[in-house]
């Protein structure tokens, strides 16, 4: 039986339809005992296949399409691997192509040609040029050539319907066998049916970004993958069994070897066995001032013998490392994440800053030796200096061994109905509505948006159009798209990568791993997670500016029971602290009043949807303590310190050690079993649970209810590691709120230039706290905000559309020619740099120009005077231009009555916020509005009644399919979430916009949320 070895999939990208899934599964449906995989130089899909291949039972056979650069032709070739040592040659040639090479070469041939079978293509190959315009004298040259010059190959045949690419195959053939190349049948296959002739063509005109009007977007039948049958009818006997006889060669179990972690090159070339025991020695001497407690010590040795017994001493001193340089160029790296907080080993050497058996965290739940599986230690950094970090870690290993790990973008629900429309010319009216019924809620597909939403489904089935769109859009939904990197991870290898797996250049200065995240354990290489953080960005530049007022100040000594931190979470003061921010925390920390730390990390805790029905008992055992009832009196300790509430994931794990005598070990198997819902395994695990509460004398009823809340808590609770660890992120930024306000809140104003949302928020909390915000100054302001006087001053960035190029202009002028003297003199010297009316107008309208005095409606109505004197008064050859202003009399503007409406709106307009005088004050007074500000509502329960400016909307589409609203409302004094349900959302959706005057009323819960009865929109003028 004839086998396919010629099948693009969906990994090159744009350029085929077949998923891998589907390729295995037809391949079995066919009956044929192998298929191949020939993608164009990546092997993005190569894991995902041979998984695909195993699951059907089919044989794998690994290749690559490539472009072979001969006689200043491209000549595409099929490279199949014959063995293993064939697949690292295609993984080796992949990752040339990919990176300092775009062709193949002869070179890169003769290396592949001893494990791989070389194909050349007939029809679409070298040979075309002669067989189209029937210079058989030509084509037996160039044949005779090739057979001469390149390695052995064979020539592939491939299927055209035509009788005349018939008659031209059977020539080639002949004058092949002439020369004793040998010919096989070769269906290229670049669509699963025929019936994806059109698809295939949509996704081609997607990668080009043209549409089916583009005469070059032809239509390529023929493309399909073929059944056995068809296979027999269209090509001779031997060419087919030339097929099968290199099918059946292609023997690889693609077991090349496991790589490891490069070796951390210790002191004197102590072992890693030794040298890490005497690291952490020396550490938890100086974390404990030299008084090491017996629980600390034979804790010590029980971890490193775990690490020792997995050998994974290596990973342990490579991260040390890199967290060791990071501290010496003063990079703030977060004091943990994640399981790996639970560790003692981690916190001796300075891995994380959070003491294990203080908070009760468990080693089991970080490395389990009842669950062989590899270390996660991921790593917090600034966003602004993950870079550095990173580039140390490629300089000590190399650019070989370490790499970015691949992520696909595909094709979702929107974007799927976008693109599909764009190419197929749909009106876009229906593409609007469609994209707009759909939703924005993540994982949402189109299959599930139908099902659910009955003005889609109402939408598709009343319009062919849109029915066509729909489908069309439907089966290349999910497709790859493009391809990126991974935000966080990087693998590092002993070995060179491209001995172990393909990579690939996407951007400039580090290798990407082509294979996906999940693929690459089995390989031996190790993901690490390097994540930018904004907050620690925040943090550390608060820091460097406290410490030029207190050198001797180090967050990390910073006392954890201030009084002034734990009012501030109680009072929900938390705009802007890491994990706090949320409208539902806010409702949360004021219902339960966090009055230490342990309560601080409950709260990330409850805050989640497995957590939330345990808030209640909660924040009542927490008022009351009488009410605390514990399932065993042996359990207090565990759960004493959340009030009798299990809400933490090591909780569950202890539970079952003290009522059941399972090991801490088991414990953790059983709470991955949970989360992985492995039905099986719980049920084992379960029935050992019961048996070992019954040796413990724990009766039946109560072990069930034991394992019931263990099972839940296991599976779906919080890991009370990771809560520790960022909740001291969220402490460290409430503390620098709490007493350095000003600091604060410039260096959080800093973080979001250019997020219009946010930067009005914060600018309104500034407000509230009688910190004063300034305009931007084109005789002042920077790239960032400042301190002048106790207040803060404005970048010149955070004017829209002024942006840091012409922001950087104002200040290298005026850094180098002198303050701008008026605004005549701004005006003409940033004409010499090109920067214009609209973006001299946009300063004015931010009040970034008020300080020459005229007054904006004046500098706006005299820009045409302005823009004249600053054209005359230039001098210079047209590249080296100044301005002599001496050359002509400045012009007098006839000064015009500010309109202070007229002024905060167009305020608002360039900044995203108003600073001057707040028109939602001047709307309150014009309308006699006497409801009560949103300050107050905040604090009531019940009914309520306000007016209020609506500062973000995000839409909901419920399980009926109904519409309904989340708003956050704003004004002078506080900030606000209401709900629209969908009854009411149905009536006033129309005039839920951002930027939107209500009044409004509804009910507010004892929880704090709000849900609203009636909104009526009131007009701005």
């Amino acid at each position: 039986m004839s086998i396919h070895l010629h099948t693009r999939s969906c990994y090159t990208l744009l350029e085929s339809t077949v998923r891998i899934e589907q390729l295995a599964a037809r391949a079995a449906q066919y009956g044929y005992e192998a298929t191949a995989l020939t993608d164009r130089n990546v092997l993005f899909g190569v894991p995902s296949f041979l998984a695909a291949c195993k699951k059907y039972g089919v044989r794998p056979i690994v290749g690559m399409e490539v472009i072979c650069s001969y006689h200043e032709m491209s000549v595409p070739f099929v490279l199949l691997a014959r063995d293993n040592m064939g697949y690292l040659d295609l993984i080796r040639l992949s990752s040339k192509l990919n990176s300092i090479q775009k062709e193949c070469t002869l070179e890169d041939l003769s290396a592949c040609s001893p494990h791989c079978f070389l194909i050349a293509y007939g029809e679409g190959g070298y040979p075309d040029s002669e067989l189209v315009n029937q210079n058989h004298e030509g084509l037996y040259e160039k044949l005779k050539t090739m057979k001469e010059e390149l390695p052995p190959f064979d020539m592939a045949l491939s299927y055209q319907e035509a009788l005349l690419w018939k008659d031209r195959n059977a020539l080639l053939k002949r004058m092949c066998l002439s020369l004793n190349i040998r010919t096989l049948a070769l269906n290229k296959v670049f669509y699963l049916d025929e019936s994806d002739a059109a698809d295939y063509r949509i996704v081609r005109g997607i990668k080009s970004g043209t549409n089916l009007n583009d005469p070059t977007l032809s239509m390529i039948r023929g493309r399909h993958y073929l059944n056995p049958m068809e296979m027999n009818a269209l090509y001779d006997a031997d060419d087919l069994a030339r097929t099968e006889e290199i099918a059946s060669q292609c023997r690889c179990d693609f077991m090349l070897g496991k790589s490891d972690l490069p070796e951390y090159q210790t002191k004197n070339n102590v072992p890693a066995k030794e040298y890490l025991p005497a690291l952490c020695k020396a550490g938890l001497s100086k974390r404990l001032g030299g008084k090491i407690e017996n629980r600390y010590a034979v804790r010590l040795v029980y971890e490193l013998s775990v690490i020792s017994h997995m050998n994974f001493e290596n990973y342990f001193l490579i991260v040390y490392d890199f967290i060791r340089y990071a501290r010496s160029k003063n990079i703030y790296i977060g004091p943990g994440r994640g399981s790996a907080a639970g560790s003692l080993v981690a916190y001796c050497l300075g891995i994380t800053q959070i003491d294990p058996l203080k908070y009760d965290l468990l080693f089991e739940r970080f490395l389990n030796p009842e669950r062989v599986s590899m270390p996660d230690i991921d790593t917090d950094i600034p966003d602004d200096r993950r870079g550095e970090v990173i580039d140390y870690v490629v300089e000590k290993y190399g650019r070989d061994h370490v790499a970015n790990i691949i992520t696909f973008g595909t094709f979702g629900a929107r974007a799927a109905i976008r693109d599909v429309g764009k190419v197929c010319g749909f009106m876009q009216k229906d593409i609007e509505t469609l994209t707009r019924l759909i939703g924005n809620r993540p994982g949402t597909t189109l299959e599930s948006a139908y099902r659910s939403n009955q003005r889609l489904r109402q939408a598709v089935d009343a319009s062919a159009s849109m029915a066509r769109l729909y489908e069309t859009a439907k089966r290349l939904e999910g497709l790859p798209r493009h391809a990126s990197t991974h935000a966080a991870g990087i693998v590092m290898s002993r070995l060179p990568l491209r001995d172990i797996v393909p990579t690939i250049e996407l951007n400039e200065g580090m290798t990407t791993v082509q294979y996906t995240m999940e693929y690459l354990e089995e390989r031996g290489l190790i993901k690490m997670d390097f994540l930018g953080l904004r907050n620690l960005s925040i943090i550390d530049e608060i820091v460097r500016k406290i410490q030029q007022d207190d050198p001797s100040f180090r967050i990390m000594d910073i006392p954890l029971d201030d009084p002034a931190v734990y009012e501030l979470f109680s009072r929900a003061d938390t705009t802007g602290v890491f994990q706090f921010e949320s409208e539902g925390m806010k409702n949360l920390l004021r219902r339960m009043k966090p009055a230490n730390y342990e309560d601080m990390t409950a709260a990330l805790a409850l805050f989640r949807p497995a957590s939330a029905e345990s808030i209640p008992a909660y924040i009542a055992n927490k008022a009351n303590p009488a009410l605390i009832r514990y399932p065993l009196k042996e359990l207090e300790p565990v759960l004493k310190s959340t009030y009798g509430v299990m809400i933490f994931q090591e909780q569950a794990m202890s539970t079952a050690r003290i009522a059941a005598g399972f090991t801490l070990g088991k414990a953790d198997v059983l709470r991955k079993a949970m989360s992985k819902k492995n039905e099986k395994q719980i049920e084992a695990l379960r029935t050992e649970f019961m048996s070992g509460c019954a040796e413990n004398g724990v009766n039946q009823k109560t072990a069930e209810e034991l394992f019931e809340l263990v099972s839940r808590f296991g599976g779906y609770g919080f890991n009370k590691s990771h809560a520790v660890a960022y909740g001291l992120v969220a402490y460290q930024t409430a503390y620098v709120k709490a007493h350095w306000p000003l600091y604060f809140y410039q260096s959080l104003l800093n973080s979001v230039i250019g997020d219009e949302y946010r930067s009005s928020q914060y600018v309104d909390e500034c407000r509230r706290r009688s910190i004063k915000v300034l305009h931007p100054d084109v005789n002042r302001s920077g790239l960032e905000c400042t301190l002048i006087d106790g207040m803060i001053l404005l970048p010149l960035s955070m004017v829209k559309n002024v942006g840091v190029h012409a922001a950087n202009i104002i200040i290298e002028e005026r850094n180098r020619g002198g303050l701008y003297i008026d605004f005549y003199d701004f005006v003409a010297r940033m004409l010499i740099h090109k920067v214009g009316r609209v973006v001299i107008e946009q300063l004015i309208d931010a009040g970034a120009c008020d300080g020459f005095s005229l007054g904006r409606k004046t500098m706006k109505s005299s820009m045409d005077e302005a823009i004249a004197y600053g054209e005359l008064v230039q001098v210079g050859n047209g590249t080296q231009m100044s301005i002599d202003l001496g050359l002509v009399s400045k012009p007098v503007p006839l000064r015009l009555k500010e309109d202070r409406e007229e002024m905060a709106e167009n305020e608002k307009a360039a900044l995203g916020f108003c600073l001057s005088e707040q028109p939602i004050v001047m709307i309150r007074q014009r309308n006699n509005i006497t409801e009560p500000p949103l300050s107050v509502i905040s604090g009531m329960i019940g009914k309520v009644y306000g007016f209020a400016l609506i500062t973000h909307v995000k839409t909901h589409r419920t399980k009926r399919g109904e519409m309904m609203a989340f708003l956050k409302l704003s004004d002078e004094t506080a900030e606000m979430d209401i709900a629209v349900m969908p009854k009411l959302y149905s009536r006033v959706g129309a005039v839920l916009l951002r930027g939107t005057y209500i009044r409004f009323n509804g009910r507010i819960s004892e929880e704090g949320s709000m849900i609203a009865d009636d909104i009526i929109a009131v007009p701005k003028k």
